[in-house]
């Protein structure tokens, strides 16, 4: 019998194709007359507003914070982080939401703040996991961005689009969203009310003045809530130990053409799928430069065809030309937007740079732009790629040899700039690693916060805030869930801690058979070895053998059997090989019993 598998390769879809995107929306309370512009929670002197953060706050990544007050609870994004070099064969990194799934009668909303995948990510294995449909709330560009995740999981949700400036009740709390600048169109601050206080959570953001599609980050809006008082302030942490501002976005536009317009050759630009900011200006300087744009990657053409079809990026059908007619087009006249700025192994741009790309070949004098920053403990398999695109004689681009890169998140000025404007009671630092949050928080304190008011959480603590102010509460479980291909949640940090120590030191095999009864080995002793060094040299493994038969007679001798005896087997067997060799490889003993 034949299986016939159809795999339906990804193209960008032409204009006239595409089928616009609806999302219900959510009913709005109106702005009211007067001084209070916005509708206020009345408070409740026992009232106690919960703030647990089960991500975002050990790594770059799996942002997730639960907001619980009595009955009811919202969830703020939720997120992922890819793996690194310590997570061999993992493929994705889930915070442990086990919290929101044991309360999960009392969750009234999830929010996400913008379209990365460090805040909407864990998403489609948090809405299988859950057992009734809780709706998701989001801008339209996030909502057409998580839609295009649930269709690959096959996942049915409630989307509901929300605006900057609307305002939505959720079981006992009003949320607020407004406008912040970032690197992806769409993305929002939050600010809740509820009856036992408020919370201010700007989302990631940065303050351009000069942003590519116009959206600042409201001030007016940051100015408004802080009258209104902000009992507790959480806030982007991942540039404060920048201090400098952010540059504005741009000036990526302003080093790309000429360097587009220099080229000899082709041009094949890396960076984020779901910066749209940064496709839309690599675009305008492609086309510019009388260039067509190719997109390849699987991420990058779903993402290219959502945002042209929600309007986000603009770039006409005629400037546009699939991966498969590059073969007709002159090298001089193609830019080439892909994935792999982060040195991904399965990335469009590390299989180009291998020669393992179906329709991309790359040549010398072609110039590749790297238009991104590693993400923490990405670097090495970022300089992996950039090797390997040497060695074939590229002109390669970084930020460090041009501004073709400026972040998504505002630097230490900007920081205490909105700390100034919203004036917090108690501030929380988030979205960062432990540096960065301790930075922010030293920030927090010279614009004025109380060092006591100010709180350094770990993943899983709980803040609680009552009319007296914030304190700790009782800690929740939290952690991290691996997504190792189609098992979620079932490898182990001890499978993990295996598969290094294969990768680091190699692996031995002890097989062998005994008669317990007559404390006797039956047949032969076979030890063999893997990926240790000296493993192939005749006068080891006869001197391993030696030593773990030695080992089984004198272990029967005594009546050791079971696991016992397997160990003792082993624990010989790693003696032996440090000895020799100063490596302590993974040992599996396997003994029958007869």
């Amino acid at each position: 019998m034949t299986v016939t598998v159809e795999h339906k390769r990804p193209q960008i879809t032409p204009e006239d194709q595409m089928e616009k995107e609806t999302f219900s929306k959510p009913r709005t309370r109106k702005a009211r007359g007067g001084s209070r512009r916005r509708g206020s929670v009345e408070r409740k002197p026992d009232a106690t507003l919960k703030v647990i953060p089960l991500g975002g706050l050990d790594a770059i990544g799996k942002n997730m914070t639960a907001f619980e007050c009595g009955d009811d609870m919202i969830l703020v994004d939720a997120g992922l982080m890819f793996p690194d070099d310590d997570h061999p064969g993992i493929d994705l990194i889930l915070p442990d939401y086990t919290y929101v799934l044991e309360n999960e009668h009392k969750l009234r909303g999830i929010i996400i703040t913008h379209g990365h995948e460090d805040h909407t990510g864990s998403l489609p294995y948090l809405m299988k996991d859950l057992s009734r449909k809780v709706p998701i709330y989001a801008t339209k560009m996030t909502l057409g961005l998580v839609e295009g995740k649930f269709n690959e999981h096959r996942v049915k949700a409630r989307l509901a689009e929300v605006k900057a400036g609307d305002e939505i009740k959720l079981g006992s709390f009003v949320v607020d969203f407004f406008a912040v600048n970032h690197s992806i169109p769409g993305a929002l601050g939050v600010f809740l009310q509820s009856p036992a206080g408020n919370v201010l959570h700007t989302g990631d953001f940065k303050l351009d003045q000069s942003p590519i599609d116009g959206v600042h980050t409201d001030f007016g809006a940051l100015a408004r809530f802080g009258k209104m008082g902000v009992d507790l302030m959480m806030s982007d942490s991942t540039n404060a130990m920048n201090p400098n501002f952010t540059p504005s976005e741009a000036e990526v536009g302003r080093a790309l053409r000429p360097i587009i317009e220099n080229a000899k050759g082709r041009v094949i630009i890396a960076s984020f799928a779901s910066h749209i900011h940064r496709l839309q200006q690599i675009a305008d300087a492609a086309v510019a430069c009388g260039r067509k744009v190719v997109v390849t990657g699987r991420s990058m053409v779903q993402n290219t065809d959502i945002a042209r079809r929600l309007g986000y990026l603009k770039i006409q059908d005629v400037d546009l030309i699939d991966a498969y007619d590059l073969k007709d087009m002159p090298a001089d006249k193609v830019v080439i937007m892909c994935t792999g700025s982060q040195g991904e192994p399965l990335s469009a741009l590390a299989r180009i740079a291998n020669g393992e790309h179906r329709t991309i070949q790359i040549d010398e004098g072609d110039t590749v732009i790297i238009s991104a920053t590693p993400v923490p403990g990405n670097e090495k398999a970022v300089t992996r790629v950039v090797n390997s695109l040497a060695k074939i004689g590229c002109d390669v681009y970084d930020k460090r040899r041009a501004m073709v890169h400026v972040s998504g998140h505002a630097g230490a000025e900007e920081l205490k700039l909105v700390l100034s404007i919203v004036q917090p009671k108690n501030f929380m630092p988030v979205h960062g690693e432990a540096t960065h949050l301790r930075a922010h928080a030293k920030l927090a304190e010279a614009t004025g916060v109380p060092a006591r008011n100010i709180f350094l959480c770990e993943n899983g603590d709980t803040l609680e805030l009552t009319q007296d102010g914030v304190r700790f509460g009782e800690p929740v479980e939290s952690g991290i869930v691996y997504v190792d291909g189609l098992s979620v949640g079932d490898t182990s940090k001890d499978v993990l801690d295996e598969r290094q120590t294969l990768g680091g030191a190699g692996v031995a095999l002890i097989c062998a058979a005994v008669d317990l009864r007559k404390k006797q080995i039956m047949g032969h002793v076979r030890v063999e070895m893997r990926g240790i060094t000296g493993g192939d040299v005749s006068d080891l493994r006869r001197e391993a053998t030696d030593t773990v038969k030695g080992t089984l007679r004198r272990a029967l001798e005594k009546g050791t059997k079971g696991r016992d005896l397997e160990k003792t087997c082993r624990d010989s067997l790693l003696s032996l090989l440090w000895e020799r060799t100063k490596q302590r490889p993974m040992v599996v003993s396997s003994i029958i019993e007869l």
